[in-house]
């Protein structure tokens, strides 16, 4: 196999990431022919079929998905050299490569960094949005600077972490439920409910997970979703009950459009936290970052 042109593994990534070779091309300023030329002899090079056509666009086939979970990693590493390069020069600029989780970004995060951005406008921070352990993972790979994620994490080990604020998982329904108001029920009972809840890709799920089978429970939901921004919607519409954050529920339960359900078993609450890798140092301007999450007052649940 002869060396292949990195601009090809560039224009695979994005089409990748798009999964839409037009989307692709015009983020890249190519032609869309370009792009399926360059894809196509890429997959000639390799030996093998990277997509596979779809309703919206393409999707990756094994081979692609592979591949893709590698040229992923080497990307991210070049775009952020790039960037540093970019800023070397610029004394007084500096660049914060932050990950985080989606509770998070929804909880309080975003405030918080436009509260730092308003206050250190030289400081860039370039944000992704990643699952706990994908933000884990990126960080041992040097690919971000500081994680901003949820509790439980599978492995501590090389980590610093620096517990930001409380977080309180409850269970919500709607109105559809109303006749639960008043109750409390235990885990056992709310099996028996159409269940709400995220994919056991996250978290979130995974930690709800360990807390039933410690009632020797089996968590099923008949809905499975892969963001918490589609739970709510479907608790107000009743749909079934959902498993979500207070702090992003309390205008909704204090409006009436949801209610609290009452478990006998308390879910106990986990944490939001700054987590860095400790075989890296950490900049100078991260660390001004992590300071100022910790020196704001927690919210109280």
């Amino acid at each position: 196999m002869r060396e292949i042109n990195f601009e090809h593994y560039k224009i695979f990534y994005y089409v990748a990431k798009f999964q839409n070779i037009t989307m692709a091309a015009n983020y890249l300023f190519l032609s869309q022919p370009s792009i399926s030329r360059c894809v196509k002899n890429l997959e000639d090079e390799l030996g093998c079929k990277l997509f596979v056509r779809s309703k919206k666009g393409v999707e990756l086939t094994t081979g692609g998905e592979m591949l893709f979970k590698h040229i992923s990693i080497a990307c991210k590493h070049i775009f952020s050299a790039e960037e540093e390069l970019a800023l070397i020069s610029e004394r007084d600029r500096a660049i914060v490569r932050l990950g985080g989780s989606e509770v998070a970004l929804q909880s309080f995060l975003i405030d918080r960094i436009v509260e730092f951005h308003r206050e250190h406008p030289k400081i860039q921070i370039k944000i992704d949005s990643m699952s706990t352990p994908d933000a884990i993972e990126a960080l041992r790979a040097n690919l971000i600077d500081v994680a901003v994620v949820t509790s439980p994490f599978a492995d501590k080990t090389g980590l610093n972490i620096n517990v930001i604020k409380k977080l309180q998982d409850i269970v919500a329904a709607g109105n559809g439920f109303s006749y639960l108001k008043d109750k409390e029920i235990s885990l056992h009972e709310l099996v028996k409910y159409p269940l709400i809840c995220l994919k056991n890709t996250t978290t979130t799920r995974n930690y709800l997970d360990h807390i039933f089978r410690q009632h020797n429970l089996l968590l099923r939901p008949d809905i499975e979703l892969t963001s918490i921004n589609f739970v709510m919607p479907m608790v107000k519409n009743n749909l079934g009950i959902g498993f979500m954050q207070y702090a992003t529920t309390k205008a909704e339960i204090e409006a009436g459009n949801i209610f609290r359900v009452n478990t006998k078993e308390q879910i106990p609450p986990r944490s939001i936290c700054a987590v860095t890798a400790s075989q890296y140092e950490t900049p100078e301007p991260v660390q001004r970052f992590i300071d100022s999450l910790l020196e704001k007052e927690s919210v109280n649940i």
